[in-house]
């Protein structure tokens, strides 16, 4: 995935709210938008170097999009509100999932139920509904979601079990949005719930994939898949 835009060097100085940051650009301080309602408390430190993107339209309340933090020497792509559905909708349109291959129409935004999935996979009587994750948070190279309560996503998790259940193909995407990481783990110590459903959800048989990224400048690329870890739990299976 190509990174688009006129993009600007800075350095961060602090988070005002879940979508409102100050970032130093050549020495002078700038409101910038954060897209992206996660802690990231790890990432945002104050003199961070960071990547934000440029806007020309006066009609904005911020002139600049935070994109990009440098945490111990890797670029972390910090906009999960577009960045892990983009990467995989371009690889479901180039069929470069195998697990894929053989569902002939893909729609975004689906609505199943009471929920609106990612991504609807369609091919002759067969359905398959995939949720998307992006993941930032990485410790001793293991990733963790989510690194914010998310009743939304237990949701999600939730409904996706359900319609698995009923007959139809359902499952997850995290896409670890940085190339530090080995394996990804459910983060228990900030929800619990999240966890609970991850894991009978992989018990009902939901699929689990995560894949990581390789990040600079101007691009961000789908490295290789990595193991979802639940322990004892269940094991991760493919479709």
């Amino acid at each position: 995935m190509q990174i688009e835009g006129q993009l600007v060097e800075g350095k961060f100085r602090k988070r005002l709210n879940r979508f409102e940051a100050i970032v130093n650009i050549d020495g002078v301080d700038n409101l910038v938008h954060v897209p992206n309602t996660g802690r990231l408390k790890e990432l945002l430190v104050d003199d961070a170097a960071v990547l934000v993107r440029k806007f020309n339209n006066s009609n904005r309340k911020t002139q600049f999009g935070l994109l990009l933090v440098k945490k111990d020497g890797v670029w972390v792509s910090i906009d999960s509100a577009n960045v892990p559905n983009r990467i995989v909708f371009e690889m479901l349109k180039q069929k470069k999932f195998s697990q894929f291959s053989e569902y002939k129409q893909i729609k975004k935004e689906v609505s199943v139920g009471n929920s609106r999935f990612d991504f609807g996979l369609f091919s002759q009587d067969k359905e398959y509904y995939i949720e998307v994750k992006g993941v930032t948070l990485v410790e001793a190279r293991k990733a963790y979601f989510p690194d914010a309560p998310t009743a939304r996503g237990t949701k999600h998790l939730e409904e996706l079990t359900q319609l698995k259940l009923e007959g139809k193909g359902t499952g997850v995407i995290f896409i670890i949005q940085r190339e530090d990481a080995d394996a990804i783990m459910p983060n228990d110590r900030t929800d619990k719930d999240f966890g609970i459903a991850l894991r009978k959800a992989c018990q009902a048989g939901v699929n689990l994939w995560a894949y990581r990224c390789i990040i600079d400048s101007r691009q961000i690329v789908l490295d290789r898949e990595i193991p979802v870890v639940l322990e004892q739990w269940c094991n991760v299976q493919s479709v």
